[in-house]
Parts: structure tokens; sequence; C-alpha cells
């Protein structure tokens, strides 16, 4: 016996990042063509995440609610922005591992498909930070769709 699948909510994974408008656009396709319920996850990485502070100003580190605001409010304008055409749209902002906090997201959520940007990373880069788009590939239990917003011109 076969189950039917359906994409019924689609994780947009949001890096909030100038290359994160290009993924928003296949993720309105995506959204309209399966007339999904997006849900927009934006993982703040933890203090120690990079061994340093992520882009977060020394007088913050103890304020994890003003840099959870911070986070929600770009959030939303990015959602206003680049997702005004999705009627069904959910906006969550944690802090985490980014990969795990995702995956964790996607089990949760009964997510049936997550889109997230790559950086197509390589070299001494990829080693040292690792890639969270690949790890999400390998733990994921639903389908990626992997959006490279700078891909090779030929």
């Amino acid at each position: 016996m076969t189950t039917e699948k359906s994409i019924d909510k689609i994780l947009f994974a949001l890096e909030l990042s100038s290359l994160s408008k290009s993924v928003a656009e296949w993720v309105k396709v995506m959204g309209k063509q399966f007339n999904a319920e997006v849900h927009v996850l934006h993982v703040v990485p933890e203090l120690d995440y990079w061994k340093v502070a992520y882009a977060i100003s020394p007088r913050h580190l103890d304020d994890e609610n003003k840099i959870l605001n911070n986070a929600e409010n770009q959030v939303e304008a990015f959602c206003q922005e680049n997702l005004e055409a999705l009627p069904r749209l959910k906006t969550k902002v944690v802090i985490g591992k980014p990969a795990e906090e995702i995956v964790n997201y996607i089990k949760d959520e009964s997510i049936s498909m997550a889109v997230m940007g790559t950086h197509a990373k390589s070299g001494l880069d990829r080693t040292i930070f690792g890639s969270v788009a690949d790890r999400v590939l390998r733990l994921s239990p639903v389908p990626v769709f992997t959006v490279n917003p700078h891909p090779p011109e030929n």
C-alpha cells in the first residue's frame, strides 16, 4: 500500500542575507503551485556557534530577548517585502544550532518540503565552517530544495 505524497507545508529556512531574495522567489513559486502553507524559520546562531559573537554588538551579548526581537522584526520586514503574495504564512525565530533547529522544526511542524539557499562554499571555507545546507540535506526526513543564488555563468 503506497501513501500519496503531498506538499502542504513548505519550510523556508531564511538566512537574512542579500542572497535570500533569490531564494524567496522559489518559495513563492512553490507556495503558489502547491497552495501550501509556508513557514519561514530564521535561526540566530548560538553565541558560541562560530566560537565568536556572531554579528552581535558586545553590549547585547547577554540580552537574548533583544536579539530575538531584532531578528523577528527583520524577518517580518523581509516577508512583507518578498513574500507578501503568500496568503498562508507563518514565521518563527529561534536561537540555536541552525541545522539542528531546522530539522527539529521540520519534524515538529510536519513540514512536507524545505527550501533553503546555499553559498556553494568550497575548500577551506567549507572545512572550517561546514555547511548548514549539507547538514540539513543529510538529516532531513523530507525533501530539501536548495537554491544557489549565484549559479556559475555559462
